[in-house]
């Protein structure tokens, strides 16, 4: 089903929620310590959006605080004054021509807010015509969606490798951790000894590289990385460029890429090999598009996240069943990350996760608030 053929629907209700959750392992990254989330959630009507901005504005310019004003200050006055109160439909394709004609600028500011009031939209379209999001694109054949873990590190060593080998018993085919310069060697050798061959090591490095240390990170394909993200700066071409030419390590961006367009030209341009979707950042119709794509062109791909609570994480297992979405995504249970969930807490069974544990159509999780 294509979403043009969902029904609009009135926003007649709008309110914004915050929630403030403490991660069960704290992460460390190159622009910050992840250990809690202050969460912006959109509620429109029946829908539900979960903006995946951070505190700390350093991982793209917009911050969780920011995001929360822009959808208060700009976005909801917009949608009041042009639908609420005229009574006039509208469809979550349309939002982003109403935004960019009456603030151009906040497209590009606030992408993460977009994207959350999008989500909500395109949420309640869903469940006021009782379509689940999978029936708007081709899934696996096996119609699950496969998961992968992320590790935190601000432990030991011999901790972070114990959590690897808790996640291979778990189930997870994937395993991802954080590195950055004078803290990637070390690591990614006690991880992967904790791994069998055939789990692939991801590792990010949330562009903390310089070009002068293209060699050393190709190298870290010699101590078992498979896959690393984000490697240079954001933009540097000419360095991603030059990492996949030497075949050595698979390589994906993250903060490089602001639109699913991005995306797409940075693996035709040869600046990775591998896709990582970020709905938090492309919203969701522009996901499906480019996982169309992925799936058409044969561009591996995986979902990204944003340490997101169940709202968004529903919203991400459903995505992640595109068949487009050929390697493991950051879709892991919910106990991973929070000791509580505001949600049915997603759930993993050797390395996959399940739509049919939640009850409920739409695209998104439901806030037990």
């Amino acid at each position: 089903m294509d979403f043009s053929r969902l029904a609009p629907v009135v926003p007649a209700s709008l309110q914004l929620h915050r929630v403030s959750l403490h991660l069960t392992s704290p992460v460390q990254a190159a622009h910050g310590l992840h250990g809690e989330r202050n969460v912006v959630l959109v509620e429109l009507n029946e829908g539900w959006g979960e903006c995946g901005a951070p505190d700390n504005p350093a991982y793209s310019g917009e911050s969780a605080d920011a995001a929360y004003e822009a959808l208060s200050d700009i976005f909801f006055p917009l949608l009041t004054s042009q639908f609420t109160t005229r009574e006039i439909p509208m469809s979550a394709l349309d939002l982003r021509a109403l935004i960019g004609e009456h603030h151009p600028d906040a497209l590009v500011r606030f992408p993460m807010a977009v994207a959350a009031l999008e989500m909500a939209l395109l949420d309640a379209q869903l469940r006021a015509d009782n379509i689940d999001f999978t029936q708007c694109f081709t899934i696996r054949e096996t119609g699950d969606a496969l998961a992968g873990a992320t590790l935190g590190n601000t432990g030991s060593l011999d901790d972070l490798a114990l959590s690897a080998a808790v996640a291979v018993r778990e189930g997870y085919g994937r395993i991802k951790i954080k590195i950055a310069p004078n803290y990637d060697i070390e690591p990614i050798r006690a991880v992967r000894s904790a791994l069998p061959d055939h789990i692939m090591l991801v590792a990010d490095a949330n562009g903390s590289y310089s070009a002068d240390d293209l060699a050393h990170v190709a190298a870290l394909h010699e101590l078992g990385l498979d896959l690393v993200e984000q490697p240079f700066a954001a933009h540097d071409t000419a360095t991603h460029q030059a990492l996949v030419a030497t075949a050595t390590v698979r390589v994906a961006l993250d903060e490089g890429v602001r639109t699913t367009q991005d995306a797409l030209h940075a693996a035709l341009n040869h600046e990775c090999t591998d896709i990582t979707l970020k709905p938090a950042k492309f919203g969701y119709p522009a996901c499906v598009r480019l996982l169309n794509e992925c799936h058409d062109q044969g561009i591996d791909a995986w979902v990204g996240g944003m340490f997101d609570t169940g709202v968004a994480r529903w919203a991400n297992v459903r995505l992640a069943t595109h068949r487009g979405a050929t390697l493991a995504s950051d879709i892991g249970s919910s106990s991973r990350y929070w000791t509580s969930d505001i949600t049915t807490p997603v759930e993993t069974i050797e390395g996959k996760a399940h739509i049919s544990h939640l009850a409920e159509v739409g695209l998104s999780g439901t806030p037990l608030l």
